[in-house]
């Protein structure tokens, strides 16, 4: 508050000298004009003592130069904003590298800095958007080719039952990428969309984390897995569907990344009004130049793109996460695991409130 009445009366003030320093410009400018023409000879003293004479003479010079000071006033005000005009259309036309260096007045100096700020995150948006294109094109058209491709192969009634069954195989698996990629794409949309969380009540986290460990357990038993839980009957307010698919999306890149014979490990703890939840696995880790990016839509550590999934499901987490007015964090070492820590308010009316059971 006493930030921008500074700036107002330091603006109106601004604007004050401006005007009295032109008005000061005028009336000396004109002043001087007089003198000299009074030095020159080309008025006569005389005219000095009829006053309707000297009136008009000084209203009439204050004209000139009034007129010639606005004319060189207006001509920078309109330089200034040419360049602003030239800036937004060519920002209006896509280069996104355009920027304003406007130095005073002051509104101009903030003028240039907010668009600035606005051309940069325009320009991240584009490149965004063009990222997302091309990987969803990259994710979307390698299933579908491989599902041609061994459609094509099945026609041959040479092959052996075993070939033919290994490339249904491939084929089914491929169509469970394919629908779950439009499903992820869908589900991303939806929580994009959303700006204020619906659908809220009261549940119990500690119970819808074992259900869904139960959902994954014949997938930690194929792979044999040790789980180490540290699950407790806490209250969460908040939307169960949606929370339902982070705990699903951790699990299932905890399970996915760990080697066979490895560890995972689930556990909730109490922090003030807070809930801390942590999924860690025993898996390769990621590398400290892949890290930042992992929230990213489509981003893979794996650049072929060999390993299963889409790299939307940590975007769709965040999301949910951001919906729910809590944070989430990545810890990595390579070769030694990852670790995934949430912590969400545990209540609406008081964001951090956990009751324990």
């Amino acid at each position: 508050m006493i930030r921008k009445l500074r700036e107002r009366v330091g603006n109106s003030l601004y604007f004050s000298v401006g005007v009295f320093i032109i008005f000061l410009y005028i009336v000396l400018t004109t002043g001087v004009l007089l003198y000299l023409l009074t030095v020159f000879g080309v008025l006569n003293i005389a005219v000095f003592e009829d006053i309707r004479m000297l009136t008009l003479i000084i209203l009439i010079a204050c004209l000139i130069v009034g007129t010639v000071a606005s004319l060189f006033a207006s001509r920078q005000m309109l330089k200034t904003l040419r360049s602003f005009i030239d800036a937004t259309q060519r920002l209006a036309a896509g280069d996104f590298t355009t920027r304003l260096e406007l130095k005073k007045p002051p509104e101009f100096k903030i003028l240039s800095a907010n668009f600035n700020r606005m051309a940069e995150e325009l320009g991240g948006i584009e490149l965004l958007r063009t990222d997302f294109v091309n990987n969803f094109s990259h994710e979307f058209r390698t299933p579908i080719v491989s599902i041609k491709g061994f459609a094509e192969i099945l026609k041959d009634d040479a092959l052996s039952k075993k070939e033919r069954d290994e490339y249904l195989d491939i084929i089914i698996e491929e169509s469970t990428r394919l629908a779950s990629l439009a499903t992820n794409v869908l589900n991303m949309s939806k929580v994009e969309a959303q700006r204020i969380l619906t659908d809220r009540e009261s549940f119990n986290a500690g119970e819808q984390l074992r259900q869904c460990i139960l959902l994954l357990h014949s997938r930690i038993e194929q792979k044999q897995l040790s789980l180490q839980a540290n699950i407790k009957d806490y209250t969460l307010y908040g939307n169960k569907e949606l929370l339902n698919q982070v705990w699903l999306n951790l699990l299932d890149n905890a399970i996915k990344f760990t080697p066979e014979q490895g560890e995972i490990g689930v556990s909730m703890t109490p922090i003030g009004d807070d809930i801390e939840f942590k999924f860690q696995d025993s898996g390769a880790g990621i590398s400290p130049a892949a890290l930042p990016r992992i929230f990213d839509k489509f981003y893979q550590q794996d650049a072929s793109h060999t390993a299963s999934g889409n790299g939307l499901g940590l975007s769709i987490v965040r999301k949910i996460t951001e919906l729910h007015g809590g944070s989430i964090r990545c810890d990595s070492v390579p070769g030694q695991g990852t670790t995934f820590t949430l912590l969400l308010p545990a209540s609406a009316k008081h964001p951090s409130a956990s009751v324990s059971r």
